[in-house]
């Protein structure tokens, strides 16, 4: 499979100036589709703060809760989804950047000695902070400086961020460092999990772009070369759902999305069940249902309105700050 075949899944950030590649937003993961922000990878390094509120982070076949005040890195290309949890609602502020705005070059002394120990150790590939230990509250406290630098933008803040990312990076990276020279078996562990994270990419990625055909679950464990059962068990290890819940929820996206980006010539219903992958208009109506609470049609009758905004198709159409 060609290396941009994942292209159309990965969430692509855009960032405002191109040599600048830093990006900080605003998540309201009970404002997106479903009430949480989907499956998704970035290329580029992410650094998650609560600001309020509660959330759980998936990761593979664990969940993370986050609270308040704390925060999480997730490094590049690692599947990943969010859900608020509790009574208040939740607010994340995101900080994605790529490494190369503070390793410019990839094949230097420098990014060989610093940055390259964490991109290839799935050990670090994701890392919670919590205000408990002085380390953890320095890198949160980075995280915040560099949301406001950016939020407020004043003379010379691009310089500024990546002075503070530089520090932050070497505070992490640091402890990082320390606890690589403790080669554990659970370090070890931890890289097998590599073969089935390359799977389940592979496998959303058939589905993602075959979507609108009938496709069986045979289909799905014969593109990524591995028996029907072992397919079911590696969807539920990594993203927990089936194959066939993966596809559904797929469709439902696809279809909400055609129908926010049609409302001035609207796609008919039984037409728009059958571009998405149902050959029967009423069970595509009632699987619509199950995820949105309303039928298609009063779905589109909402995104006319001012509500569009919670009607998100897909889990990071972050705002831009």
């Amino acid at each position: 499979m060609a290396d941009n075949s994942y292209e159309s899944l990965q969430e692509v950030v855009e960032h405002e100036n191109t040599d600048y590649p830093v990006g900080v937003y605003y998540v309201e993961p009970d404002e997106m589709f479903m009430e949480h922000v989907r499956w998704h990878w970035h290329t580029e390094n992410e650094f998650d703060l609560i600001k309020e509120g509660a959330a759980e982070f998936y990761i593979g076949d664990k969940t993370y809760r986050l609270e308040e005040g704390e925060a999480i890195f997730i490094s590049r290309d690692l599947m990943h989804s969010i859900r608020a949890v509790g009574s208040k609602s939740c607010v994340i502020m995101s900080v994605i950047f790529s490494s190369d705005f503070v390793f410019p070059n990839h094949d230097s002394a420098l990014a060989n000695t610093y940055l390259r120990p964490v991109e290839n150790d799935p050990s670090f590939r994701f890392r919670i902070f919590r205000p408990n230990e002085r380390w953890e509250r320095t890198v949160i406290s980075y995280i915040n400086e560099i949301i406001y630098t950016n939020l407020e933008k004043e003379f010379g803040y691009e310089l500024q961020t990546q002075s503070l990312l530089c520090q932050l990076l070497l505070t992490f990276l640091s402890k990082v460092n320390a606890e690589q020279r403790e080669v554990s078996r659970e370090t070890v562990t931890k890289k097998s999990l590599t073969a089935d994270e390359i799977r389940i990419k592979d496998a959303i990625v058939f589905i993602e772009q075959n979507y609108q055909d009938q496709v069986t679950l045979e289909d799905i464990a014969s593109s990524i070369h591995v028996s029907k059962s072992e397919c079911c068990r590696l969807f539920h290890r990594a993203v927990n759902m089936t194959p066939f819940e993966y596809l559904m929820h797929y469709r439902i996206l696809k279809a909400a999305d055609l129908i926010q980006k049609n409302l001035k010539d609207p796609i008919p219903i039984s037409e728009l069940a059958t571009i998405v992958g149902f050959n029967n208009a009423s069970y595509f109506n009632k699987r619509f249902r199950e995820y949105f609470g309303c039928t298609p049609t009063q779905y589109r009758k909402m995104a006319k309105t001012d509500h569009r905004d919670k009607l998100g198709t897909f889990g990071l159409s972050l705002s831009h700050i």
